[in-house]
């Protein structure tokens, strides 16, 4: 394999030579789409793929088969590869994906934590409660959108169901980015963003008691109804969160 001296600029993990360069190239472009490191709708090229990675283009042409299988990238009419930009339609429809596929998870996670993944959980909500303090609305927010993705990582891995994780990965893999443009706007208020941190406890002490039942019903509704918001605001007045 040729070393590529040059270090271009970065959104994905340099791969290290070994037998699966397939493998590591779908998983390294999955984490920076999903991370959000990658504008939707940008155009990527193989090319400067492989040079990223530091692989030669073959894997990287595999890759992106499999993320074009999964929607996360699509073609244009004249071929050129972009980061898949979903509409709000269909944002809505990952959103009650992602509604069922999380209440799942907590409702695994209430089942099969350990003691120790049941408070990590409850001690993310403590520190999303003791930061209600900063006198900046704006910046809790932002930090608060950190948080808010800690802890629904702290639950869906405490389910213990690694393909039931991969399944919320990909219905989530735009929601990062969707989240940091207009999250700020729903939590303009101490109100919202106190709903939000009782919604969280709420899940939280479901898990911690191993309430199952309602683990499961209070993440559902939690995703619905704040990511609902978030649609709502995106879509503007004249939209329809739900058209087709």
């Amino acid at each position: 394999m040729e070393e590529i001296r040059r270090r271009p600029k970065g959104n994905v993990r340099r791969l290290t030579p070994g037998p699966t360069l397939s493998d590591q190239a779908y998983l390294s472009l999955r984490e920076g789409i999903t991370a959000g490191r990658f504008e939707p709708g940008a155009r990527i090229t193989e090319r400067a793929l492989a040079e990223e990675l530091g692989v030669s283009p073959t894997p990287v042409r595999e890759a992106l088969r499999r993320l074009e299988h999964e929607r996360l990238i699509e073609r244009d009419a004249v071929r050129n590869i972009r980061i898949a930009d979903p509409s709000i339609a269909r944002l809505y429809e990952l959103t009650l994906i992602e509604a069922a596929l999380r209440g799942v998870a907590a409702r695994l996670a209430a089942e099969r934590a350990t003691d120790a993944q049941r408070a990590s959980i409850v001690r993310m909500c403590d520190r999303a409660d003791a930061m209600q303090a900063a006198p900046d609305l704006e910046t809790y927010a932002a930090d608060l959108l950190k948080i808010t993705r800690r802890f629904h990582e702290l639950v869906d891995l405490a389910s213990h169901n690694e393909h039931l994780i991969d399944m919320i990965a990909t219905a989530t893999a735009f929601d990062w980015a969707f989240r940091v443009k207009w999250a700020p706007q729903m939590h303009r208020t101490p109100a919202s963003l106190r709903h939000s941190l009782d919604q969280h406890r709420i899940v939280a002490l479901a898990v911690r008691e191993r309430e199952g039942d309602t683990a499961e019903r209070a993440m559902r509704d939690h995703i619905l109804q704040r990511t609902g918001v978030l649609l709502d605001l995106a879509a503007g007045p004249a939209d329809e969160p739900t058209g087709s």
